[in-house]
């Protein structure tokens, strides 16, 4: 189960400004390229489950991810989340070719296929995706993500924060929030769930 802390932003200029804060504790940034999949009849879509294609800095490396069971209230994220790594060359193939997913050896298209009903024949097909620019701070024992999310239809801001203790971890993000006069608010949906809608959030 991943639990993460999911704050948005209002706009760049808010991005911006809590970017300046943290420059002092900035670790890296990352170039994220994310792939969706499902099949012809949408089983994943229908039952809540996520399977992603994650290209990191320009190709560097590639994860494949499945996500399900997801929740989110009060800014609080929660998700049950199976990763592994793909090679590249593997990765870009299957989102040239989407039925070749059901092709590879893999320990989370085995629970695909098995959970969900997909065969090896199944139709796979590519949803699309988006791009996310993160920059990666550790700031008093915790890891922030703070993502500029570029989708077709415009660019969000959020910062994130992987958690054992999220409520304790949410005041202490807020407080950084308000002491800094930073705009934000709770996010609500997932990044797949706005690619999905086609707009962003109110």
């Amino acid at each position: 189960m991943e639990v993460e802390v999911k704050l948005r932003l209002k706009d760049s200029s808010a991005h911006q400004k809590l970017s300046d804060v943290l420059s002092p504790y900035h670790k890296q940034t990352l170039i994220q390229e994310n792939i969706f999949f499902d099949d012809k009849e949408s089983k994943l879509s229908s039952n809540l489950a996520v399977l992603r294609l994650r290209f990191y800095n320009l190709n560097s490396y590639c994860v494949l991810s499945l996500k399900a069971k997801p929740t989110m209230s009060d800014g609080i994220s929660r998700v049950q989340e199976l990763e592994e790594s793909l090679p590249v060359s593997t990765a870009t193939a299957c989102v040239e070719k989407p039925s070749l997913l059901g092709e590879i050896d893999s320990k989370i298209m085995d629970l695909v296929k098995r959970e969900y009903g997909l065969g090896e024949n199944s139709d796979f097909v590519c949803l699309g995706g988006f791009k996310n620019v993160r920059a990666v701070y550790e700031w008093r024992g915790l890891k922030l993500e703070l993502d500029e999310t570029i989708f077709p239809f415009g660019t969000s801001y959020e910062i994130e924060c992987e958690s054992l203790e999220p409520e304790r971890d949410r005041k202490l993000i807020e407080g950084l929030l308000q002491e800094n006069g930073i705009e934000y608010e709770y996010s609500e949906v997932s990044k797949f769930a706005v690619f999905r809608s086609g707009k962003l959030p109110d």
